[in-house]
């Protein structure tokens, strides 16, 4: 009785090969069928919910991706532009170690010093030179570089003397003259 009935009916000639393997293909297609409906046709409740629970996580991973590339282009921004910045001082900056008179300016509300040569006295009362601080230090630079650092960094302390300044002191000081010999 090890015979199927497959087997049994093509021995007593009721069905060919051909129609047995029409029939085999048959149920296979059917068995498929029944399974692709089993996972799509038969929704499970709780399958719809953490379909939509991965949707949201994706979108909150990609969020939370989105948001950090931001945070590290910021910074690296930051950093490129005090690259700039400390480039700038270093290749513009013009030296104070000969400097024997003190120039004074105001920060904070607090008069501050720096000591520069007479030439340079005469360039930063002009406009010509300004002062920029930096990591608590003060540098001397040409006027065409000053709107160049503060571009790329804006929170710099800058002294330098405009032409709006220069035009408004000499009008109120005009009646009365500098004499000659004073020097401080």
């Amino acid at each position: 009785m090890s015979n199927s009935l497959r087997d049994q009916l093509l021995k007593t000639g009721l069905a060919d090969e051909k129609k047995a393997k029409q029939a085999d293909k048959e149920k296979r297609a059917q068995r498929k069928q029944h399974k692709a409906k089993g996972r799509k046709g038969q929704a499970d409740p709780q399958a719809a919910e953490r379909q939509q629970e991965v949707v949201r996580a994706r979108q909150e991973k990609a969020e939370r991706d989105r948001a950090l590339n931001q945070q590290r282009e910021a910074d690296k921004q930051k950093k490129s532009a005090a690259a700039q910045v400390e480039d700038l001082l270093r290749d513009h900056a013009v030296s104070t170690r000969d400097g024997t008179i003190a120039f004074h300016f105001t920060k904070d509300g607090k008069v501050r010093k720096i000591e520069v040569t007479k030439e340079q006295q005469k360039k930063l009362s002009a406009g010509a030179l300004g002062i920029v601080e930096r990591k608590g230090r003060f540098h001397v630079v040409p006027a065409d570089v000053v709107p160049r650092l503060q571009e790329r960094e804006p929170s710099l302390f800058v002294a330098l003397v405009t032409a709006a300044q220069s035009d408004e002191d000499d009008a109120l000081y005009e009646e009365f003259p500098i004499p000659d010999d004073l020097d401080w």
